[in-house]
């Protein structure tokens, strides 16, 4: 069993040992979902996306009902959570480039959370 532990760790690029790891979490934009994928990309990274719905200071969607007899403001905003695992000493650099690549001029655009992971596993 041993030689397929070693075969799994280089399969999937285990961190060191004693290399203190980060979770980077960013809740943005679902239309800047791809523009931030791609830069995680380019910076040699995996990424984990999923659609999320915040209650938070974001824009609210009008929806039409009854056929288009009436509106309403949602009470959340559409997001994406984008979230990837880097060593602590690459943390500014991804934060860095995720705030650029989901950008867009206004406040509010979303929040980056960064925190420590004690264990990784692999299945």
């Amino acid at each position: 069993m041993p030689e397929q532990s070693t075969e799994i760790e280089k399969e999937f690029k285990m961190p060191k040992k004693n290399v203190a790891m980060k979770r980077v979490e960013a809740f943005i934009l679902s239309e800047k979902t791809n523009s931030v994928l791609s830069t995680l990309e380019t910076l040699n990274l995996q990424a984990t996306f999923y659609g999320s719905k915040g209650m938070g200071k974001g824009e609210k969607y009008m929806i039409s009902y009854g056929m288009g007899a009436g509106t309403t403001k949602t009470s959340y905003s559409n997001r994406s959570t984008v979230v990837t695992i880097v060593e602590e000493s690459g943390v500014d650099r991804v934060v860095t480039a995720i705030k650029e690549s989901a950008k867009t001029g206004n406040l509010n655009a979303g929040i980056i959370v960064v925190s420590s992971v004690e264990n990784i596993y692999t299945i």
